[in-house]
């Protein structure tokens, strides 16, 4: 078998990038457009409610995965028999999820004050998201990567049309209604395109045993569940603290972070498969491109929010403007946050599995402990300022990690994204310009740096 080089393992991480960041660009903007939506039609305070119930309802849907969809790329890679033991606990996990729910959501709708039917309809949507998930992931193992962008077409472009057309009124419960319905044509779509991959898992080299796929898969769940804890422990703090009003200020800056947090999870997820034959081989080339990728696409990000936060907030509703000074600390956790997604999938290529809920737990205590000294009396200021440190303090910890695996230049391509910002910056510092004007400007001026620095070639930049 002829193995391929380290330039061509970069081209193929790049590919497989592409598609699905190009899928995630189209699906992102609508999501933007969803969210936006509700934030006009909902306001702060019933935002705040809302935002409060899907973060629950994502806790519990959690339970069902245990980090199956974080393993799927590399068991299917290894042979396609794993992917019937993969769908068959997932099937199983779920059933158990909708059982423990019974007890659960009346539990959580105490603790919350959110109502049960709105928690149970926000719990079905993640339900059905994660199966999603795990079909589009899967046939990307199997290396039809445009259909599992088609997948995530299909579901976000349907989630934006029942929230924008509203059939069930727009309100909580409306959106709730909304978002749960919205999981139906692509789980249906999901199952007819991943009938011919679940043919072709007979045969070849056996596949594991269940037990031997929750040994790898277990760390990693735990890891995902600290993960949507430690997005959300200042939004519970902020409840406690301050109530729903100042839980929609902050959590509106954080929506917009959120939303595009998927471009770095797309461009690593999509190199995942290079990244781990490179760090089979002992080589670099796809880890160091998807690093570089991720930070050269999130300084420009980070910057022009930070420049332009309070008109970007006011595209949510006059309410939210309030929130501009939390919008632009937390720019700084994006880029961050870009940085970590690219560092943990390299660890997850590696096999480090069991490395990695003990960094996500102690990002979360990092966020809880920060949160209770800063959130009481700086309120959504505070809540910035504590999401901020918490990812400064993995992103330190992930650099030291990773350097076993694959020695990644981290700074090369920070400080070349930076340094291609500055006209931006200067543009952006000195002239009043109209949102548009200002992402589109900012944009070309970014562009025309990048290529002026890139023509010494890619290494200069930190690409490879």
């Amino acid at each position: 078998m002829i193995e391929a080089s380290p330039s061509t393992s970069a081209r193929d991480a790049s590919v497989g990038s592409a598609i699905r960041l190009g899928a995630e660009i189209v699906v992102r903007f609508s999501s933007i457009v969803a969210t936006l939506w509700l934030t006009r039609s909902l306001g702060v305070t019933s935002f705040g409610a809302f935002l409060l119930a899907l973060s629950i309802g994502l806790m519990i849907a959690e339970l069902s995965d245990l980090g199956l969809n974080a393993i799927v790329v590399p068991l299917i890679v290894r042979t396609h028999a794993n992917l019937r033991t993969l769908f068959v606990m997932k099937a199983l996990m779920t059933g158990v999820v909708v059982a423990l729910g019974a007890a659960l959501i009346p539990l959580a709708s105490r603790l919350s004050g959110v109502e049960p039917g709105i928690l149970a309809l926000t719990t079905v949507h993640f339900l059905g998201a994660s199966w999603i998930e795990m079909t589009g992931t899967a046939l990307r193992a199997l290396g039809r990567r445009v259909e599992e962008a088609l997948l995530l077409f299909v579901f976000r472009l349907t989630l934006v049309g029942l929230v924008i057309g509203a059939p069930f009124g727009m309100s909580v419960p409306g959106a709730s209604r909304a978002y749960a319905l919205s999981i139906v044509p692509a789980v249906l779509f999901g199952g007819l395109l991943l009938r011919g991959g679940w043919r072709g898992s007979e045969g070849g080299a056996p596949g594991l045993p269940a037990r031997a796929v929750l040994r790898q898969a277990f760390p990693l769940g735990v890891n995902g569940y600290l993960a949507i804890l430690s997005t959300r422990v200042e939004l519970f703090l902020l409840q406690a603290f301050h109530g729903e009003h100042v839980v929609g200020l902050f959590g509106g800056a954080l929506r917009i972070v959120e939303s595009l947090l998927t471009l770095p999870s797309a461009i690593a997820a999509g190199a995942l498969p290079s990244v781990s034959r490179d760090v089979v081989r002992g080589t670099r080339g796809a880890a160091q491109r998807t690093f570089g990728l991720v930070v050269w696409i999130g300084a420009p990000a980070a910057i022009g929010l930070a420049l332009s936060a309070p008109g970007v907030l006011g595209v949510l509703g006059p309410g939210f403007v309030e929130g501009g000074w939390s919008l632009r600390i937390l720019s700084v956790a994006l880029l961050l946050c870009f940085a970590n997604a690219a560092l943990f999938h390299l660890l997850i290529a590696a096999g480090e599995t069991v490395l990695i809920p003990s960094l996500t737990g102690l990002r979360v205590g990092v966020a809880a402990l920060a949160g209770l000294v800063l959130i009481p009396a700086w309120g959504p200021v505070g809540a910035a300022l504590s999401f901020t440190a918490a990812e400064f303090f993995l992103f330190t910890t992930l650099v030291r990690k990773t350097r076993r695996h694959a020695e990644v230049q981290v700074v090369r391509p920070l400080a070349s994204a930076v340094l291609a910002c500055l006209p931006m910056v200067v543009l952006l510092s000195l002239n009043r310009l109209s949102l548009p004007m200002s992402i589109l400007a900012g944009a070309l001026l970014f562009v025309a740096a990048s290529a002026a620095i890139l023509r010494r070639g890619t290494a200069a930049g930190g690409l490879a």
